[in-house]
């Protein structure tokens, strides 16, 4: 059964599928190929008759993955560079004034896609809420430093701000309202929503933002910016600042530009402050939106602290553990004996005492176990709480803190509740490839419900709060109240405070 819908550049007809309609690839800006590469992305021409929007559009060009992680996380359908595409579901295209969901895919702002299997479940167009997932230009396509520019390079960030306002002059065609509208992500998209809390240009572009596992502090400085541009030229035989040699580059050899990118990342795990910088090093990623310029002038952290950060309600966590994936997807090879030496590194000085702490309440852990733990801090949980401490403080009432803590049956149960596990109970898609691949059997639906109409209900009133969970009050940089998502929900109180006093009091005092 066809569906269609006016937008502001032509009709699009989509499809009914088990009562949601679906339109998939509907172009938002230009393909960025061109004088448009690297630079900001410019309205798509319009057409004639109705345009078929049954199928989703390429995903933006990004490095391949290998083995498990492939099977997870690469896009189920080819890239292209014709790829400022989103997707619409909605679950009344009649109606009008529905809640809407914009979502903003992960993959380390490398690799991923608009269009997955927990996507294509409809659950939150069931739940009445009008769904948008969006497409953008990953990698060096979407966040190379350019001198000069004003953008700052910020050029995926700059598809985000373009795609939000799509929603807002289009969304009423597809029963939203543009007023209600959520911007969500989880890891780089998750990430992503910060940059654009913190992005003038989004003001009144949504009311409400959710960040799942996201890595908000520090973002990379333009610093940090220039020494990744003179890496891309130095791999591909470029003079330091040659924009136009790389521009040709990527139009006549793009694999090799793309192998360069994905060297470089591979290169950046090792964490090597004196090649990379500390921001680098930090992140273990090379490629994200670059602090300064007109786009993201501040980091969200420090806008918050300034009360400039965007003034909308905010869902926000992560999960236990975070950077066990990263270990299960033998995505960083890791022994017992260096551990030691890693927590020194981090807190100098203090190292033993930090992992004496950190072992304190895991008593049966690991060396890598207790180094996951103080991983998933380092790049997860301390951003994520600082950036709700201060929103908390600039916007009390309206920030709510979660942790999920379910733990996997997936990779032998060696993962935990590591990254990503979260989505298909969000997505209330257990029974999808994707889902048992980050699960394993077993996943309970009890818990699918719970979080999922959670989410639901954040998405339709600012609020996470439902019959089916503890009570949940909103956030403060005091007590600060957590809600554990799992098996036996239960309210948490700064969960580890002292481990997280490790992180946050140095970084409070440098404020």
């Amino acid at each position: 059964m066809d569906a269609v819908a006016s937008t502001t550049y032509g009709r699009v007809r989509g499809t009914v599928e088990d009562g949601v309609a679906v339109f998939r690839g509907v172009p938002y800006a230009a393909a960025p190929v061109g004088s448009l590469r690297f630079a900001p992305p410019v309205a798509p021409a319009s057409w004639d008759g109705e345009r078929d929007a049954t199928a989703y559009g390429p995903a933006a060009p990004q490095i391949g993955l290998d083995g498990v992680a492939a099977e997870i996380f690469a896009p189920a359908f080819p890239s292209g560079e014709d790829c400022l595409s989103l997707n619409v579901w909605t679950p009344d295209l009649g109606g009008a004034g529905l809640p809407v969901l914009v979502w903003i895919h992960g993959g380390a702002f490398l690799f991923g896609g608009s269009g997955d299997d927990l996507l294509d479940r409809g659950a939150f167009a069931r739940s009445g809420v009008v769904v948008v997932s969006v497409n953008y230009r990953l990698g060096l396509d979407g966040f190379l430093h350019v001198d000069g520019d004003p953008a700052g390079g910020n050029y995926g960030t700059l598809d985000q701000l373009a795609a939000l306002r799509w929603v807002q002059e289009n969304i009423a065609a597809f029963g939203g309202d543009p007023g209600r509208v959520t911007v969500g992500g989880e890891s780089a998209g998750a990430t992503a929503v910060c940059a654009l809390l913190a992005a003038p240009a989004a003001r009144g572009l949504f009311a409400r933002a959710i960040a799942q596992s996201a890595y908000p502090e520090p973002l990379l400085s333009q610093a940090s910016g220039a020494i990744m541009a003179r890496e891309v030229a130095r791999g591909l035989g470029l003079a330091d600042g040659d924009l136009e040699g790389v521009r040709a580059l990527r139009e006549r050899e793009p694999e090799r530009v793309i192998a360069v990118v994905k060297s470089l990342f591979e290169q950046a795990a090792t964490r090597d402050a004196e090649r990379f910088g500390d921001e680098i090093a930090a992140l273990m990623n090379p490629f994200m939106p670059l602090v300064g310029g007109a786009v993201v002038p501040r980091r969200p952290l420090e806008a918050a602290r300034a009360g400039e950060l965007a003034d909308v309600d905010l869902l926000i966590g992560t999960n236990r553990d975070e950077f066990r994936l990263v270990f299960g997807l033998g995505m960083m090879a890791i022994d017992d004996e260096i551990v030691g030496a890693i927590f020194e590194a981090t807190f100098p000085g203090q190292g033993a005492e930090a992992l004496a702490l950190y072992a304190e309440t895991r008593p049966d852990a690991s060396p890598v176990d207790l180094l996951a733990a103080l991983e998933t801090d380092r790049s997860y949980r301390v951003g994520s709480t600082l950036l709700a401490d201060a929103h908390a403080a600039q916007r009390p009432g309206s920030t709510f803190f979660y942790r999920f803590s379910w733990e996997s049956a997936a990779f032998d149960g060696a993962i935990g509740a590591a990254h990503a596990v979260e989505l298909p109970f969000v997505f209330d898609a257990l029974d999808t490839p994707m889902a048992r691949a980050l699960t394993g059997d077993g996943a309970p639906q009890a818990l699918a419900d719970d979080v999922h109409r959670a989410w639901v209900a954040f998405v339709v009133s600012g609020n996470p709060g439902h019959a089916g969970l503890p009570d949940w009050p909103a956030y403060d940089a005091t007590t600060r109240p957590v809600l554990e998502l799992a098996g036996e929900h239960r309210l948490l109180r700064d969960p580890d405070g002292r481990e997280l006093a490790l992180w946050v009091a140095p970084a409070a005092e440098a404020a």
